[in-house]
C-alpha cells in the first residue's frame, strides 16, 4: 500500500522556496505563477496574504495550491490566481496520483479557507494539461466561470527554422516590415527602461478606457521574477532616434510562456513594433525549449483578437472554480461598479452572480459575463 497523502501550508522561507523550486522545474504540469518567485511579487504589493498549500507522500513533495487570502470590503475571499495572469492553480507531479492529489489539496484549500474566515474560494483550472472535470467534481463548485484564452503550440504551429507555418501573407508583410531595420531589440533588463514602458502601457489602457495594471507589480517583477531566470522584459526602439515603440513581460517556467501585457506607442503602428516584439520573444520561448505560448485572453472580435490569431493561435478553455466558504450575501448583493472596485485584479464572482443580475448559481460563460478578472485581458 502506498504512503498516505499529507497536507501542509508551506513557510514562505529560503528552505522552501529552494524546494518549491525543485519541485516546480521537475513538474512538467506547472507554470511560472506557481513559483515563489511570483508568490513575492504579489507579496511584496501588500494586499495578498499567501496561505500555500503542499502536497506530500513519505515527506515527499507531490503536489501544489498557491492560495492568497484577499480582505475586501464586502468580506475576504482565497483564491490560487490573484492579479494579474490567470494561471496558477493546481500543480501535481505524480500523474497516476492525480485525483488523490486534487482531493487532498482541493479539501485543505476550503478548509483554509473557512479557518481564514473567507466568504469565497476560488481555484482556477488548467487550460494546457486540462483538469476541469475533476476539479468540477472534487470541489464541487457553487459557481462556474468558463473562460478562454489563445495560444500557440511551438511544436506544431512553427517549423524547425522557427517560422510559423502556414503563415499568412498579411503577417508575412508585417514581420518583413517590422524588420526592414527601421526598429531594434533592447534587452536591457532596467529600472528605467520598465518604467519607460510602463508609460506606454499605462497610457494605451486610458485611450481603450481600461485601468492600467499597478506599477509595482512591473517592478516586482523585475527584482523578483528576472534574477531567477522566470521572466524577461524586451523592448523595441525605433532604430534612428531611440525611442521606445513597444515592450512587454515575458514569464517562463517549464513548457509555457506566458505575453504579459505587451503594449506599443500607437505612433509608431505604421513600423509594426509589436510584430517584432511576438516574433523576438516567441524565439526566446522557442530557444527555452517551451512548448506553448500564451497570449492569454483578449475580447473576441478585437484587432488584438485578430493579431492573435493570425500567428496561429488556437482557443483553450478553462475555468474558475468557486465554493461558498462564509456568508455570500454581500457579494451576491452588491452593485457590480463595488464589487469590480473593491476587489481589482482578483476574482471574485461572475458578474451575473451579483446584485441586479443575480442568480443562484452554477455556470456562466464569458461570452455572456464580464468578471473582474476580465478587466486584464
Amino acid at each position: 500500500m502506498s504512503a498516505a497523502l499529507e497536507v501542509e501550508q508551506l513557510p514562505a522561507d529560503a528552505r522552501m522556496d529552494a524546494e518549491l523550486d525543485a519541485f516546480l522545474d521537475a513538474c512538467p504540469e506547472s507554470f511560472a505563477q506557481q513559483t515563489p518567485s511570483w508568490r513575492d511579487v504579489i507579496v511584496r504589493r501588500g494586499e495578498d496574504e499567501p496561505a500555500w498549500l503542499g502536497c506530500r507522500r513519505a515527506g515527499v513533495l507531490v503536489g501544489l495550491l498557491p492560495a492568497f487570502r484577499f480582505a475586501g470590503p464586502l468580506g475576504a475571499i482565497l483564491t490560487s490566481v490573484p492579479q494579474a495572469g490567470p494561471l496558477g492553480g493546481v500543480a501535481c507531479a505524480d500523474p497516476t496520483a492525480r485525483e488523490a492529489i486534487y482531493e487532498a489539496l482541493l479539501d485543505a484549500f476550503l478548509e483554509r479557507a473557512r479557518a481564514l474566515h473567507c466568504d469565497l474560494a476560488t481555484v482556477i483550472g488548467n487550460p494546457f494539461w486540462p483538469d476541469a472535470a475533476l476539479v468540477e467534481r472534487l470541489l464541487e463548485p457553487d459557481y462556474v466561470l468558463e473562460n478562454t484564452l489563445l495560444a500557440l503550440d511551438l511544436d506544431e504551429d512553427f517549423d524547425a527554422s522557427g517560422s510559423p507555418r502556414n503563415v499568412s501573407s498579411s503577417l508575412h508583410r508585417n514581420l518583413r516590415r517590422a524588420r526592414s531595420g527601421a526598429l531594434e531589440i533592447d534587452e536591457a533588463q532596467s529600472r528605467a527602461n520598465v518604467d519607460v514602458w510602463y508609460e506606454i502601457h499605462a497610457r494605451r489602457h486610458r485611450e481603450i478606457g481600461a485601468t492600467p495594471l499597478p506599477q509595482d507589480l512591473f517592478h516586482g517583477a523585475l527584482e523578483s521574477m528576472v534574477p531567477r531566470g522566470r521572466a524577461r522584459f524586451f523592448f523595441v526602439r525605433v532604430a534612428e532616434t531611440g525611442e521606445m515603440a513597444s515592450g512587454g513581460l515575458y514569464l517562463r517556467h517549464g513548457a509555457v510562456t506566458d505575453a504579459f501585457m505587451p503594449s506599443m506607442d500607437g505612433r509608431f503602428a505604421d513600423l509594426r513594433p509589436n510584430y517584432l516584439l511576438a516574433a523576438h520573444s516567441i524565439g526566446w520561448a522557442r530557444a527555452a525549449g517551451c512548448r506553448y505560448y500564451n497570449w492569454q485572453g483578449s475580447p473576441p472580435g478585437s484587432g488584438v483578437e485578430r493579431f492573435k490569431r493570425q500567428w496561429g493561435s488556437r482557443e483553450r478553455t478553462y475555468g474558475f472554480y468557486t465554493r461558498i466558504t462564509g456568508d455570500a450575501a454581500r457579494f451576491q448583493q452588491a452593485d457590480v461598479a463595488e464589487v469590480a472596485a473593491g476587489y481589482r485584479w482578483h476574482y471574485a464572482l461572475p458578474f451575473d452572480r451579483v446584485g441586479a443580475k443575480r442568480a443562484s448559481g452554477g455556470r456562466s460563460s464569458r461570452a455572456g459575463v464580464w468578471s473582474a478578472l476580465e478587466e486584464r485581458t
